[in-house]
């Protein structure tokens, strides 16, 4: 006897109906997934996200800068690839400027027993300096390209009016010329270790008067200088011999700037400069080779030091002998201090100037400096300093001046010092810079 149904339950329905619903929702699930992951790939391929590419930042100096920088390298060439370039700076020295770059001085001349108040070195970044000695020497504004000296008609159309407010005779340009007492310049691992200026001169030009003058700072003389540690850390100003303005500094560019900020303190910011240029010892030798001798009438007793060169005869001075009559002092009979050798320094100036005039053109001097570029430290271009070269070619000579000032009764560092009033300073800025008195 067959069976009879059973009764489904509403347990068993509701078990049914949950079941193909599961299995449906499966099968839309995996239906709607193929549809949209299928949609999605076809499409990526005709999408392209561009590289991004960010331009290196803009580094500036926190001091306005005139000096025309080697150009930073260019970025790599960005790939396919996103990428973000980030901009990098490293710190390097102060980049110089045409115009000499100062410290801010007092009003007046400080007194030489008191320094003036420390100051902190500010940080600067910048692009990374040239490293090797020879591209320090070699200012990068010119490229290599020949330079082209403005004439004398042309540089006086910039003059601007005669005088300043202050009365500065504004048709006055000056350049510091500083011989070191070492063979070679260049930049050193540490400061203070650089040489000392033995010879500091201001090159003043009159572009109106068409007449240049020579101004010598005694190196013994006591001025503010601003110190450093080895590593470049600044210590403030402290009285010192100009002298070790120039060693203080790393021997190269900062040096050269040290050597402006104690002239800007002993002259109370009167006079401006355009920017320095200073020398080895070793160039007085090539510089007298470069015209064949300079002759010079021998006043002074160089026995013992050099017995050729006799008391009232003329040397033509050539090599090493040239360097040892411009800088022979310490065992000089008659010369114990420096005054004897700053009138040699006058005197070998002087006949060196008529010596290039009468033998060389314009055109033959600048090419003297140019082969003597390489040994030189400057703040400023090749084409300034062979506009000014082939200025003063076409120049009278006005003479020399000089700031002996007084031996103090005792040494600083061993050696001997002198002061030198600001009324004394101020009567020959007078003098020489400013508008006289009707």
């Amino acid at each position: 006897m067959a069976g009879t149904p059973k009764k489904l339950r509403k347990r068993d329905i509701a078990i049914f109906v949950i079941i193909i619903a599961a299995i449906l929702a499966v099968v839309f699930g995996i239906s709607w997934a193929v549809e949209h992951l299928s949609g999605k790939t076809a499409h990526e391929g005709n999408v392209t996200t561009p590289p991004v590419v960010t331009e290196p930042e803009q580094v500036t100096t926190e001091e306005p800068t005139t000096e025309t920088e080697p150009p930073a390298t260019e970025p790599e060439p960005t790939t396919t690839e996103a990428t973000t370039t980030e901009a990098t700076t490293t710190e390097a020295p102060e980049t110089t400027t045409t115009e000499a770059t100062t410290t801010e001085a007092p009003a007046t001349t400080p007194e030489p027993t008191t320094a003036p108040p420390a100051t902190t070195a500010q940080a600067v970044v910048t692009t990374a300096a040239p490293e090797t000695v020879s591209e320090q020497l070699t200012m990068p504004d010119d490229e290599g390209a020949p330079a082209e000296a403005k004439s004398a008609e042309e540089l006086e159309d910039e003059i601007p009016d005669d005088y300043s407010i202050t009365g500065y005779n504004n048709n006055i340009k000056n350049i510091v010329l500083i011989g070191v007492d070492i063979p070679k310049l260049g930049k050193n691992t540490y400061y203070r270790t650089g040489g000392q200026s033995d010879t500091v001169m201001i090159l003043s030009m009159n572009l109106k008067a068409k007449e240049y003058f020579l101004v010598s700072i005694n190196r013994d003389l006591v001025v503010p200088v601003e110190n450093f540690s080895k590593y470049g850390e600044s210590y403030g100003f402290v009285d010192e011999q100009i002298a070790l303005a120039y060693a203080y500094g790393d021997g190269s560019r900062e040096s050269g700037k040290n050597v402006i900020k104690s002239l800007n303190y002993l002259f109370a910011e009167t006079v401006p400069f355009l920017g320095y240029v200073a020398a080895p010892t070793t160039i007085i030798g090539t510089l007298a080779d470069a015209v064949d001798g300079v002759p010079v009438l021998i006043v002074d007793d160089f026995s013992g030091v050099d017995d050729s060169l006799k008391i009232g005869e003329v040397a033509n001075l050539k090599g090493e002998q040239a360097e040892r009559y411009v800088r022979a002092r310490k065992y000089m009979k008659n010369d114990p201090y420096n005054e004897f050798r700053m009138t040699r320094q006058f005197a070998f100036c002087e006949a060196f100037i008529d010596k290039a005039k009468t033998t060389m053109t314009a055109k033959q001097l600048i090419s003297v400096y140019e082969d003597v570029m390489g040994m030189l430290m400057t703040d400023m271009g090749k084409s300034d300093v062979t506009k000014w070269i082939a200025t003063l070619y076409d120049y009278d000579f006005k003479g020399f001046y000089r700031l002996d000032g007084e031996y103090a009764d005792y040494l600083l560092h061993n050696a001997p010092c002198r002061y030198i009033g600001t009324k004394e300073v101020m009567e020959l800025v007078t003098e020489l810079y400013y508008k006289k008195a009707e």
